[in-house]
């Protein structure tokens, strides 16, 4: 077990030896960052909000999102999957039975299990919170049947945290989570995942057909799985995919501002390109972006650590605004970039690549403004 610090020192000593080396490769094989994962485990990363009772750091949310933005800055695909680990472990931490705990977080924390989340469904779209399947009764147990549309590290991870609607629903959100161990019958991955950004991150649709589970794998009480989507895996989720944003949009800005000052023009006797105005202005554009971002990212860190009642509009407005921030950093360092970026020389392609993937990802940005302007008119969300 080591303290948080510790954990973050060495966090970013691999996000800067291990992960950003091998983000270009991650990226165009495809491939699942397995390596980038080990490192992550022996530098205690994935057991950063596990609690040191179990062998973790007991780290908390504002933590998380520097480890995340730490991450994203070497390779975002690795972030995301540190991410919906973060958010399964701070699920099972929440509300899981102490069985479950006992089984799962003292392997997370020693970096030999990782866990993510299976959410998301055709059927409901970019309201995650909301699926549409429904678990049947099977004696004292039950059977999980879904097609699951994006899961992170699908076929990859060692445990699943699945959402459902429970046996005899009355209402969309009577939901149970369950957890589902990796190679469970009935659990298939279906095809490979082919995004535009984000390519390592192993985000494929998945099958349940069958699943047997008991009431051990359940987390929380009956019907509470809605209760603990918002109260839990949101915050998480929100704030932790807006600390990848502001993760690669620093990264995007780091190097552009190095390349303009590098960049010699001997047309021009020698000037960099970082003396003509108009870059001045991109630049400066850029640093006020990032800035707001990142400042409306701590705001909500913040207020949600301090149980402030007004901190929900917040938590899901960040990941909105981080992905506005980022985009809007990393699209002006690709036309500063010119050609050298546009020929996938320097990283700059690929992190404006990542960068689209916030905005889409549920609850997707229009999905997240609907519900701020309810909240924010005093219109109940659900």
């Amino acid at each position: 077990m080591a303290d948080v610090e510790t954990v973050l020192a060495a966090n970013e000593k691999a996000s800067r030896e291990a992960l950003a080396p091998r983000a270009d490769e991650t990226d165009q094989a495809r491939r699942f960052p397995r390596e980038n994962l080990k490192a992550l485990g022996a530098a205690g990363v994935l057991g950063l909000l596990i609690p040191q009772a179990y062998g973790g750091s007991g780290g908390t949310i504002a933590e998380m999102a520097r480890a995340l933005e730490m991450e994203a800055r070497g390779c975002a695909s690795t972030a995301m999957v540190t991410l919906m680990h973060f958010c399964a472990m701070a699920t099972i931490t929440a509300k899981g039975s102490e069985e479950l705990k006992q089984s799962v977080l003292p392997r997370a924390a020693r970096g030999e299990h990782l866990g993510t989340l299976a959410f998301s469904e055709a059927g409901s779209g970019g309201h995650f919170y909301m699926p549409v399947s429904e678990a049947r009764q099977n004696g004292n147990g039950k059977l999980l049947s879904a097609s699951k549309s994006f899961v992170t590290s699908a076929g990859e991870a060692d445990s699943y945290v699945v959402s459902t609607r429970r046996a005899g629903a009355t209402s969309a959100t009577d939901v149970n989570l369950y957890l589902v161990p990796r190679g469970a019958d009935g659990f298939t991955v279906r095809g490979k995942f082919e995004g535009l950004g984000l390519a390592g991150n192993a985000s494929a649709p998945a099958a349940l057909s069958d699943v047997k589970v008991d009431d051990k794998a359940r987390i929380g009480e009956e019907g509470s799985g809605f209760q603990i989507m918002l109260e839990v895996v949101l915050p998480h989720f929100q704030i932790g995919v807006a600390s990848i944003s502001i993760g690669i949009a620093a990264a995007a800005f780091d190097l552009i501002t190095a390349r303009a000052r590098e960049r010699k023009y001997e047309q021009a006797g020698g000037a960099a390109l970082a003396s003509i105005p108009r870059v001045q202005f991109l630049v400066a554009e850029m640093a006020i972006e990032l800035s707001a971002g990142r400042a409306y990212l701590n705001e909500t860190i913040r207020k949600a650590m301090a149980g402030d009642p007004a901190a929900m509009i917040d938590v899901l407005g960040v990941k909105a605004k981080a992905a506005e921030a980022c985009l809007g950093v990393v699209s002006r360092a690709m036309t500063l970039g010119g050609g050298w970026a546009f020929g996938r020389r320097g990283g700059l392609e690929r992190m404006f690549r990542d960068a689209q993937a916030a905005a889409v990802m549920a609850p997707a940005s229009d999905v997240i403004k609907d519900f701020v302007g309810k909240a924010s008119l005093g219109i109940p969300l659900f």
